[in-house]
């Protein structure tokens, strides 16, 4: 597990032809470029999911770069889906509405029906 001001990123493949990048730590500007190439080095046709479950805390640089993600593969045909449960990160999430702009799950197993 990331300390709290570490950030640990996994990548795995998803049944089907899918990706999740698992977020442990912060995300915040320090560290926010590599979230960012995480999510751009994706090259999977299908769904990305972005695991926040075990994500603490992020900022506005990380909403920005989940903002550009969702562009981008919309752009390409591909989607991107969040996963959050109840608390800070997805209270965050709600405020600047990203919740309106992409799926927003409460956990894993809902986000890679």
């Amino acid at each position: 597990m990331a300390s709290a001001n570490q950030l640990e990123l996994v990548v795995e493949s998803l049944p089907g032809s899918g990706e999740v990048v698992r977020v442990n730590g912060e995300l915040d500007l320090g560290n926010v470029s590599e979230f960012k190439e995480a999510l751009t080095r994706s090259s999977v046709v299908g769904m990305l999911v972005v695991d926040l479950s075990e994500c603490s805390f992020l900022d506005s640089s990380a909403v920005r770069v989940l903002i550009e993600a969702a562009a981008k593969r919309e752009g390409d045909g591909r989607g991107l889906v969040l996963v959050a449960p109840e608390g800070g990160v997805r209270r965050t999430l709600e405020i600047v509405g990203l919740d309106k702009m992409l799926p927003l799950h409460a956990t894993l197993s809902d986000a890679a029906l």
